[in-house]
């Protein structure tokens, strides 16, 4: 066996699959999916062709044009818990096989929700989270960003319910007997009440891209490329589409700067609050969490990132989670260029601060494991969600910037633009990049230590604080507040929510109880209704001992579940000594709250409380 990627069981010594055809039907009363999966090769194979799977069950494989069965194997027979079981199947000249399956209710990439867990209360909700590892838990696959595939599906589904797909809507329509081939019984698929609909991508993307969610969708249009959906009805989607409206200025300013946009569409799902990230990439149809709708227009912050992987990270993908940076690094760039563009040097300068003051906090959690501070870590036999963290977001974008400030900006544009017209629509490593790079800027190597930038541990010293005149400003009045002072309501009477984020997570992780309580009662943070400022200022009064704050700590890990708010606050109760009553509290609340995280999540929050037990 050939492996390419420590995440996968996939052989670089067997082809990649080009294309798969998928039929689902989606069962909300057993969350379950009864599937299949049409998996075409670029030519027929002899030998075995080996899979991803995880938490699968009812598996098969078949000649398509035969409907024979094809020889195959599962292994190991005690599933790893991070890679699941490699599915092998013998092919002799075939250039297509058929597999059948079911997912279970433990398919980690899977959040059905009941209608009491939805805005609407109404209709259940079911969607995919397949980054990073987590496709191989809806269909067998292999489970690499090295291997690139089309696909093309046909949702089954109850009426009301309509489905979303990160793909080409094609058609709405009725059951049709034969539809469903081996995946599923007519009696099911043609049954009452029930509808189809087909989706196509047309253009190649990493299988951790694919997504889809079923609901009680609604939507509204705010571009020519752009039309919001949710689930909540029209209180949510008239709140997203104001908060959104500006995106296809967004889109402009990257095609601008990046070259052609390349996916056709820029839709946006908010997704139930259980949704585990602020957003995902998912090309055609960016899924969003709602604690980014803020009222202001801000949350276009996150939207600007997934426009960015639209060109880094999608068009040019990492081959592996080592090369995780090559993603999220470029796209953090991506997006401050946009921001800058289109809201100014000072915000675009604000964000790097507060990305600035994330990268040094990632420090002090990997103390004990300094492999995780790289920008290329070594990862074998680590789940990528576990070590999930800002390190390739913000040391990558230090890299790229340190790299800027040496050729000059329209140099550096000129390379960016090179390189994603170079890369697009394929997978690569690390060490194309950087060759890439030493072969279109000549003697960067003698002038940036490039090795110490990729292998090196911590942040190296030519990265560079941000400097602007309101990031040194909030700096300094957290200093101040330190030594007693608060600011004075002049001082923050143009604050928005980022301000207030960059200003308490300079503040010193544990002051006097007294002063974060007077710092709310003139500011009143605890009830902000920004999420970022909220859980900032939770996080403070935890460490701070501020035990009347936690019934709004209880309230907050029980309304929402994006793990960046997740962690940091659970962390915060669990970890130091004599911490024994809010052990307790965090576990208590875990339990209770356990249903409404989705398993990405739960696995997170069941590590931290297991390390601090």
């Amino acid at each position: 066996m050939a492996p390419l990627d420590p995440h996968s069981c996939a052989d670089a010594s067997q082809p990649f699959a080009t294309h798969v055809s998928l039929t689902l039907y989606l069962d909300f009363a057993t969350s379950t999916i009864l599937g299949s999966a049409l998996l075409t090769l670029p030519s027929p194979h002899t030998g075995p062709l080996t899979l991803d799977t995880r938490s699968l069950s009812n598996l098969s494989a078949l000649d398509p044009l035969s409907g024979s069965p094809l020889p195959f194997s599962l292994s190991p027979s005690n599933p790893d818990r991070i890679l699941g079981q490699a599915l092998t199947v013998s092919l002799s000249s075939h250039s297509s096989l058929l597999l059948t399956f079911s997912t279970t209710p433990a398919s980690s990439a899977l959040q059905w929700l009941s209608p009491a867990q939805t805005s609407s209360r109404s209709h259940p909700f079911v969607f995919t989270q397949c980054q990073s590892i987590h496709a191989r838990s809806i269909f067998p696959c292999q489970d690499t960003p090295a291997a690139r595939i089309r696909f093309s599906a046909k949702l089954n589904l109850p009426r009301p319910l309509s489905a979303v797909m990160a793909a080409a809507h094609l058609a709405c329509r009725d059951p049709a007997p034969g539809d469903a081939g081996p995946a599923c019984p007519d009696t099911l698929w043609c049954a009452q009440g029930r509808v189809v609909e087909e989706f196509a991508m047309n253009q190649p993307i990493p299988p951790y891209l694919f997504a889809f969610a079923a609901g009680d969708i609604g939507f509204r249009d705010v571009g020519p490329r752009t039309r919001v959906y949710a689930e909540g009805g029209t209180a949510v989607l008239d709140a997203a589409a104001r908060e959104f409206a500006g995106t296809e200025e967004m889109i402009r300013v990257g095609e601008a700067l990046f070259g052609p946009y390349e996916w056709e569409r820029f839709d946006l799902l908010v997704l139930p609050p259980s949704f585990p990230y602020g957003g995902m990439e998912n090309p055609r149809m960016v899924f969003l969490t709602p604690t980014v709708i803020k009222g202001d227009a801000s949350g276009a912050q996150v939207v600007a990132h997934e426009l960015a992987h639209s060109w880094t990270g999608n068009l040019i993908t990492n081959k592996t989670n080592e090369d995780f940076w090559l993603n999220e690094g470029f796209t953090t760039y991506a997006e401050r260029r946009i921001v800058e563009v289109v809201q100014g040097e000072e915000r675009a300068a604000l964000n790097s601060g507060i990305g600035w003051r994330g990268l040094n906090e990632e420090m002090e959690r990997f103390k004990d494991n300094m492999e995780f501070t790289k920008l290329k870590p070594k990862l074998a036999g680590i789940d990528p969600d576990a070590v999930y963290s800002q390190v390739p977001y913000e040391k990558g974008f230090q890299f790229l910037l340190r790299i800027e400030r040496q050729i000059g900006r329209p140099a550096f544009d000129e390379f960016l633009k090179k390189y994603i017209s170079t890369f697009k629509f394929q997978s690569i490593d690390t060490e194309t990049f950087l060759e890439f790079l030493k072969a279109n800027v000549p003697g960067i190597e003698n002038q940036i230590d490039l090795k110490l930038w990729v292998e090196g541990t911590g942040i190296p010293p030519d990265a560079m604080e941000p400097v602007s005149t309101i990031y040194t400003k909030i700096v300094l009045l957290a200093k101040d507040f330190n030594a007693g002072r608060m600011p004075r309501e002049d001082e923050v009477a143009d604050w928005h929510g980022q301000e207030w984020e960059l200003y308490l997570e300079n503040l010193p992780k544990a002051v006097e109880a007294s002063q974060v309580a007077a710092l709310d009662a003139r500011y009143r943070l605890a009830e902000s209704r920004d999420w970022e400022v909220k859980v900032a200022f939770l996080q403070l009064a935890i460490s701070s001992g501020c035990k009347e704050y936690f019934g709004e700590v209880e309230k907050t890990l029980k309304q929402v579940g994006r793990m960046k708010y997740l962690r940091p606050l659970y962390t915060a109760l669990v970890q130091g000594t004599g911490r024994d009553e809010e052990k307790m509290l965090a576990k208590r609340i875990y339990t209770e709250a356990r249903d409404c995280y989705h398993p990405i999540a739960q696995g997170v929050v069941e590590s931290i409380l297991s390390k601090h037990s």
